[in-house]
């Protein structure tokens, strides 16, 4: 598995929206220990959107018809590995995003 690594969110954000139109399974995992999400969000995106505020740097922000998920550069690393894109905590090893494009 290839992973590239970018010191922004521009390209994790590039690839959000390449892949807007698919749905979305976004698997959150925080000190999980059994390799299991502790939550899992499997729906279309109606929106994705990328801005900057001055406190936070970059922010996606993506919202399904049930949920509102936000990253923020102040919080989150970002990479693409293979067709998935990751976010994780930059507090905590062991909290992390994959999403994934079905």
């Amino acid at each position: 598995m290839n992973i590239t690594n970018f010191p922004s969110f521009k390209p994790s954000f590039k690839k959000l929206k390449l892949n807007a139109k698919k749905r979305y399974s976004m698997q959150f995992y925080h000190h999980d220990f059994n390799s299991e999400p502790f939550l899992h969000v499997d729906a279309y995106a109606q929106f994705v959107r990328m801005e900057e505020i001055s406190e936070h740097g970059l922010i996606i922000t993506i919202i399904t018809p049930d949920t509102l998920i936000t990253f923020s550069e102040k919080n989150h690393s970002t990479n693409i590995s293979g067709d998935s894109v990751v976010f994780s905590s930059k507090h905590d090893d062991e909290t992390y995003c994959i999403i994934d494009f079905i």
